[in-house]
C-alpha cells in the first residue's frame, strides 16, 4: 500500500497502476506456490522462515529510519541511493516488493490452506486462488486512481513532510513487530 500511495504521488496514475499489477502478480505467485506446497517446506525448514522474518524486519527498520530522517531534516527519503532500473519499472517494483514480503506469504499460504479445506472441488479452489491476484489489481488500481486526482496529490504533496514522518513510523513498528514476532 505504501508503494502505491508514493508512486500515486510522485509519479503518477500510470506508475502506480502498474506497481498495483506487479502487487497482484506476486500475489499470484505467492498463490501459487501455496498451492505447490509451500506450506509444508516452510514448516519442516523453520529457521529458514525465521531468519526471513528477521531480514524482513531490519530492511523495513532501516527505510522507516531513512524516511523519519528524511522527514525531520526536510527531504526525500529516496533520492540517490535507489537503482534507477527499479524507478524506471514500476511492474517489477511492485511484484519484487510484494514478493519480498514475508506476511504476504504468511497471509496467502494460510488463506490459499484454509480455501484448500473450505472447498469442495479443484475447479472451485482454482477459481478462489485466481481471485486472490484480481482482487488485489482492483483494490490497488482504485487506490491509484483516487490518490492520483490533481486536488488529492496537492493536498498531500503539502503535508509531504507529515507523511514521511508517519510512513517512516509505520514500516519501523512493522519491521519491529517482525522481528518481535520471531
Amino acid at each position: 500500500l505504501l508503494l502505491v500511495v508514493a508512486l500515486s504521488l510522485k509519479q503518477g496514475k500510470r506508475a502506480a497502476i502498474l506497481a498495483s499489477l506487479g502487487i497482484a502478480i506476486g500475489v499470484g505467485l505467492w498463490v501459487l506456490a501455496a498451492a505447490a506446497g509451500l506450506g509444508g517446506l516452510i514448516e519442516a525448514a523453520p529457521d529458514v522462515w525465521q531468519g526471513a522474518r528477521l531480514l524482513a524486519g531490519g530492511v523495513l527498520i532501516y527505510l522507516g529510519a531513512r524516511a523519519i530522517s528524511a522527514s525531520i531534516r526536510g527531504q526525500r527519503p529516496r533520492e540517490q541511493s535507489e537503482p534507477a532500473e527499479l524507478e524506471g519499472s514500476p511492474l517489477i517494483l511492485g511484484a519484487v516488493t510484494n514478493l519480498a514480503n514475508p506476511k504476504a506469504a504468511v497471509v496467502l499460504i494460510g488463506l490459499t490452506a484454509v480455501l484448500s479445506d473450505a472447498v469442495p472441488g479443484r475447479s472451485e479452489l482454482t477459481l478462489a486462488v485466481l481471485g486472490m491476484p484480481l482482487l488485489t489489481a482492483a483494490w490497488f488500481t482504485s487506490v491509484s486512481t483516487i490518490l492520483s486526482h490533481d486536488r488529492i496529490r496537492v493536498g498531500l504533496a503539502s503535508r509531504q513532510r507529515l507523511l514521511d514522518m508517519i510512513v517512516g513510523i509505520a514500516l519501523a513498528g512493522v519491521g519491529a513487530i517482525l522481528i518481535q514476532a520471531t
